[in-house]
C-alpha cells in the first residue's frame, strides 16, 4: 500500500468542479467581508468561477498555494469591477477611490484618499505612485501614515 503522500501527488489536477466542492465556500466567504453584500458577493463567485478556466494551469501547477491563487485571482478581478458596483470613482492615473468599501474615508483629505487607495486597493508602491503623482515619495508616505492614523483612532 502507498503512503498517502504518494497517492495524493498522482491525483490529477483540480477539474473546476473539484475546485468548486473544495474552496467555492471559503471563497465566498471571502469576498462577502470584501464588499459587504452577501448577493454582490455571490455575483463576484459566479464571475470568478466563469473566468477559472482560463487560469487552471496556473491553479493546478505543484509549487502554487490553490487557495493563495484564487484569492489573488478574485482579487484581481474585484479591483477591476470595483469603480461601477461600489460606487467608486477614478481620480487618474488608474488610482480608483473606494468610497463604499472603507467608512473611514470621509476622514481623510483628498490626497490622503488618493495615497490610500492607490497603496491599498490599487496595489501601487510608494515609488510608482509618487512618479504618477509628481510628488516626493516623503510627501506620498506622510499621507499614507496620516490615513493609516485616521484609521487606527477610530477603531
Amino acid at each position: 500500500m502507498e503512503p498517502q503522500r504518494q497517492i495524493i501527488l498522482k491525483q490529477a489536477p483540480y477539474s473546476l468542479h473539484d475546485l468548486y466542492d473544495r474552496y467555492a465556500g471559503m471563497l465566498l466567504g471571502y469576498l462577502s467581508e470584501a464588499v459587504k453584500d452577501r448577493k454582490l458577493a455571490e455575483q463576484h463567485l459566479v464571475n470568478i468561477f466563469n473566468i477559472i478556466p482560463q487560469h487552471l494551469d496556473e491553479l493546478n501547477t505543484a509549487d502554487t498555494n490553490t487557495w493563495c491563487q484564487l484569492q489573488r485571482l478574485a482579487k484581481k478581478h474585484l479591483t477591476g469591477s470595483s469603480v461601477k458596483e461600489t460606487g467608486g470613482h477614478e481620480v487618474g492615473n488608474g488610482i480608483i477611490i473606494e468610497k463604499g468599501r472603507n467608512k473611514f474615508l470621509d476622514q481623510m483629505s483628498n490626497e490622503q484618499q488618493t495615497v490610500f487607495c492607490a497603496v491599498y486597493y490599487n496595489h501601487k508602491t510608494i515609488m510608482q505612485l509618487a512618479d504618477e503623482l509628481n510628488k516626493p515619495e516623503e510627501l506620498i508616505r506622510k499621507a499614507l501614515r496620516e490615513a493609516f492614523a485616521i484609521i487606527r483612532k477610530g477603531t
